[in-house]
């Protein structure tokens, strides 16, 4: 079930990216805990039929394309790190909006809070990866990206495996 999970993760991820900022993304399947670079990582928390919270940590290198193809500006057009900060985060946002139905169904009824940049450099919590239910790495055409997603209580798998197979109609 985890790689099921991972498998939805990934693809939402990899989709949003492509439709919402033009960011092209492949599995980072070698990298293993290594980021090359500075990087930057935001986190927000659900609640629902489970909860818990996906941090985003991306290369800050693709910072200002994001906020670019995000706000459809001239690539000749200056940004400033509060609109990077406001794209990612934006990101971060419709991502999880994506994933939760896609791992849940549509069914399903959750509130995202408001994405807030984190980091391991002494500003705001840090990501503690040993608690993750699950990791993505995504390499981009100039960085690198991890999805980190946690649960609270109930894992999804658990939710997953406890619901009633839907037998097909006849």
């Amino acid at each position: 079930m985890k790689a099921q999970i991972n498998k939805t993760i990934m693809s939402t991820a990899v989709e949003t990216m492509e439709k919402l900022a033009f960011l092209f993304s492949f599995p980072d399947d070698e990298r293993m805990n290594a980021f090359p670079g500075p990087a930057i990582a935001a986190k927000v928390g659900f609640h629902g039929l489970f909860s818990g919270s996906l941090a985003l940590r991306m290369s800050s290198s693709v910072l200002p394309e994001l906020a670019v193809n995000m706000l459809g500006l001239d690539d000749e057009e200056e940004t400033n790190l509060e609109l990077h900060l406001d794209a990612f985060k934006e990101l971060l946002n419709v991502i999880c909006g994506n994933l939760l139905p896609a791992l849940a169904g549509p069914e399903a009824e959750f509130s995202i809070e408001a994405p807030q940049i984190i980091g391991d450099d002494g500003i705001g919590e840090k990501i503690e990866f040993q608690q993750a239910a699950s990791i993505v790495r995504l390499m981009l055409e100039d960085g690198f990206c991890d999805l980190i997603f946690f649960v609270e209580g109930k894992t999804p798998e658990d939710i997953f495996s406890s619901a009633p197979e839907q037998v097909p109609a006849s």
